[in-house]
């Protein structure tokens, strides 16, 4: 299911690359392949601590917020 999900995108991204490319948008190559570097890399989740978990430090969370 991944793989094909970034094949949806890529295949999108040179669909809207080309429709640019018609309309006469102009669009170096050097920026084209940036663009490209861009979307290949991994990308990097946000992952909230679970209830088990103390979080930062391994404190307790004070009542009150502070």
């Amino acid at each position: 299911m991944r793989a094909g999900k970034g094949r949806l995108r890529f295949l999108l991204l040179c669909a809207v690359l080309e429709l640019g490319a018609l309309a006469g948008v102009p669009m170096r190559p050097d920026e084209i392949e940036k663009l490209m570097q861009t979307l290949a890399r991994p990308k990097l989740a946000q992952t909230l601590p679970n209830e088990n978990e103390k979080g930062d430090g391994g404190r307790e969370p004070t009542p009150g917020g502070s």
